[in-house]
């Protein structure tokens, strides 16, 4: 395994502890997974956050959403930064799709950890 493969798995690790807190998680569990504050680029704005943008128990609430699937591309990844571009499906109960969801990760290493520092989606209904 080279030391790219190495950074990759523990990148995809923490996306996929994040994905795990939207579906079943609170506001309060993903925080643990970003560094604040957090860089958010909205339609019209780029906005730096204390506190995580969305709250997962609403978007749960509000859509229906029940699981996601996820693909996660790493563009870029060294020793304390990685790019990564996210392709989902928020899909409800059923295995319906409710949206399709195209995302931009900066995620850095800081003390040893991974955590998410910007991000920038796009949603579409399905």
């Amino acid at each position: 395994m080279t030391r790219r493969d190495e950074l990759v798995t523990e990148v995809v690790d923490l996306l996929a502890r994040y994905q795990q807190a939207i579906e079943t998680g609170t506001r309060d569990e993903i925080q643990t997974m970003v560094h604040l504050p957090v860089g958010y680029i909205t339609e019209d704005d780029v906005q730096m956050r204390e506190r995580y943008p969305f709250d997962p128990v609403k978007l749960r609430e509000v859509t229906g959403f029940h699981h996601g699937k996820s693909e996660y591309d790493v563009i870029a990844v060294d020793e304390t930064k990685a790019h990564i571009q996210i392709t989902a499906t928020r899909m409800r109960a059923d295995d319906s799709p409710i949206e399709y969801v195209s995302a931009f990760y900066i995620l850095q290493k800081r003390d040893g950890t991974w955590k998410i520092a910007a991000f920038s989606g796009i949603r579409t209904e399905a």
